[in-house]
């Protein structure tokens, strides 16, 4: 790719990020003879793995770059820098040696981070400008939060009337739709939205209102659906009137479709729809079927426009019907999501918290409106080249607020003259945070160039070979997304596949890609001795088990192949068997102190004779 201030790679699933975005950072690093280029670099990505595995590459391959000598094998890497840079290997060893010791001696400003963790660093530096408690502590697990402010909920329900009266019709729509009336689970459930990107606009509307607000809304509601009823009948019967007063009969109407749909509608079952054919044409179709007497065909003929008044008045009162019916079963939710909010808000308040989800819409309200926002002032200068990796799972929100940082640094220049870059990588295909607000569309739509909030146009790249991956394995997935695209509905992500399907193989031969299908009535059982047949064939293949991965769909079913597994004594390694409920010893002191205190436990006499 050409030297550009701002490239877009777009890299699918083993095709080398990971050696590319260590590329382009150690170009810029060892351009040159200045070691100090690395301070000006902001790379981020979205875990703290993903960071340690950047870190170890950059410098992994310093070392190796110092350690390199135009007499050796000269690793492919640093011929492809000393190729673009026009400099020669051992310069470039020299450089890499510097820099190196640079590095480990000023750790600290070796800036490779997650989002959240940069965005923390932004806040905590500006919590006096952005009016936030100097020592607040930051809440990395929400659940807890949640919790404790859902008890608090609890316990304020006998003395509150009016939250009491929304929990206990919140515990009534559960028991309506056969659930438990223990609402806590629900409360949690629901609560989590409140923690959630993709509703933070919309809930913060809704700060302001106490519950006396959504209790009058919901009164309010219930007049007006019942007004809206009204009228619709009413409307229906007029339309009867007019028939009968015309001397007409249903049959005169093609199908009597439209008199007997009036009749239903005006004995009070509003249950009805406009989808049918008829309805949708019934300001242009006649009313009457070809072989309707003419004087017939008059009478309609001038009813028509009228019938077409009431009819299209009937139908816009029943999509605003249907709207408020709508808003008011999402009443008690809200309320109670509402009421969760305000308490939360208040332990933040008392205990000096910042859950680590507000950290994003905090910066997105500071900065909105200001063409040069002020928190950005200091930290732009400092940083000049900006790498994003993962972008497909960067949120809106994450990257409006970027983009005044990173605009700062490709607008202006150092005192050296030199403009500022930003690289981005990322696979719309891999995008598996929209459940957070991440929006692959957002990625594409950059790739495309449908959209560009800088100065420069995007350079983009495809990365096409897949290195990680057997022929066998990368003819599947081409294959697979070939067939399988077209029955997408959304033409963006259609065209997505059916692109993104042609990685190139690599010299790694062979591969295996096989596809079961188990009886659905048996699934459980079925599926586990699927998987130890197959399991025992990889075996005999003289495959060890620690080269053997088994990935599943849900925790449920890995947990259940788990135990199966151990009961037919294979060795394995998961999250669950880490645990320490998991260690046979550990169950059996467990059972043993409930035996003690209760020896008619038959089911705890059994797990210890059987450890036994």
């Amino acid at each position: 790719m050409q030297d550009a201030p701002y490239k877009i790679y777009n890299a699918s699933a083993g095709s080398g990020k990971t050696y590319t975005l260590a590329k382009e950072y150690l170009k810029i690093i060892l351009s040159s003879n200045f070691n100090r280029n690395y301070r000006s670099i902001l790379a981020i990505t979205f875990t703290n793995k993903a960071v340690d595995e950047m870190k170890q590459r950059i410098l992994g391959s310093l070392f190796t770059f110092g350690e390199t000598s135009a007499n050796k094998d000269v690793p492919p890497m640093l011929l492809d820098i000393s190729q673009e840079l026009g400099v020669d290997v051992a310069t470039l060893s020299k450089r890499s040696k510097q820099v190196l010791k640079e590095i480990l001696h000023n750790y600290a400003f070796f800036d490779v981070s997650t989002i959240d963790k940069f965005t923390h660093r932004l806040i905590r530096t500006f919590a006096k400008d952005l009016k936030l408690p100097q020592n607040f502590d930051v809440v990395m697990d929400t659940n807890l939060l949640l919790d404790e402010a859902i008890a608090r909920l609890i316990n304020r329900a006998g003395s509150n009337a009016q939250l009491t009266k929304v929990l206990i019709d919140f515990a009534l729509e559960k028991i309506d739709d056969d659930k438990s009336w223990d609402i806590t689970f629900d409360l949690q459930k629901i609560g989590k939205l409140i923690f959630n990107e993709n509703h933070a606009e919309h809930l913060n509307k809704l700060e302001t209102k106490g519950v006396d607000d959504f209790l009058t809304l919901k009164k309010d509601l219930i007049r007006q659906i019942s007004e809206l009823q009204l009228k619709i009948i009413e409307r229906s019967n007029d339309i009867l009137a007019i028939i009968q007063d015309n001397g007409l009969e249903f049959n005169n109407f093609k199908s009597s479709y439209f008199p007997k749909f009036m009749l239903k509608i005006a004995s009070g079952d509003l249950n009805i729809d406009f989808a049918a054919g008829w309805k949708q044409k019934f300001d242009t179709d006649p009313l009457y079927a070809k072989s309707c007497p003419q004087d017939i065909k008059s009478i309609l003929d001038g009813l028509h426009p009228r019938f077409i008044d009431l009819f299209n008045e009937i139908k816009d009162n029943h999509l605003t019907l249907s709207l408020f019916k709508n808003v008011y079963g999402n009443i008690v939710p809200l309320t109670v999501i509402n009421a969760i909010q305000q308490e939360i808000k208040k332990l933040e308040l008392e205990q000096d918290l910042l859950p680590i989800s507000s950290f994003n819409s905090i910066i997105s309200k500071e900065i909105k409106g200001q063409p040069a926002p002020f928190i950005y002032e200091r930290i732009g200068e400092k940083y000049r080249h900006y790498f994003v990796d993962e972008f497909q799972d960067t949120s809106q929100m994450q990257w409006n607020n970027l983009i005044p940082l990173i605009g700062n640094a490709l607008e202006s220049q150092d005192e050296m003259g030199n403009i500022g870059s930003l690289l981005l990588v990322g696979d719309a295909k891999q995008a598996i945070y929209r459940w957070r607000g991440g929006k692959a569309e957002q990625f594409l739509n950059l790739i495309d160039l449908k959209e560009n909030p800088f100065v420069f146009p995007a350079v983009t790249a495809n990365l096409p070979a897949n290195y990680r991956s057997h022929e066998e394995v990368i003819k599947f997935n081409n294959d697979f997304f070939t067939v399988t695209s077209p029955f997408l509905e959304s033409e963006l992500y259609n065209r997505l596949f059916t692109e993104g399907n042609k990685q190139q193989y690599n010299h790694k031969k062979g591969g295996l890609v096989q596809l079961s299908f188990i009886d659905k009535e048996e699934e459980d059982e079925a599926y586990c001795n699927k998987v130890v047949t197959i399991l025992e064939q990889v075996l005999q293949k003289n495959h060890p088990l620690k080269d053997i991965c088994i990935l599943t769909r849900k925790k449920k079913h890995g947990v259940l192949l788990a135990d199966f597994l151990m009961q037919r004594k294979i060795p394995i390694i998961s999250s669950e068997t880490l645990l320490l409920n998991s260690n046979p010893k550990v169950r059996f002191l467990v059972n043993l102190l409930h035996f003690s205190l209760q020896p008619n436990d038959l089911e705890r006499c059994f797990d210890m004779l059987n450890f036994l």
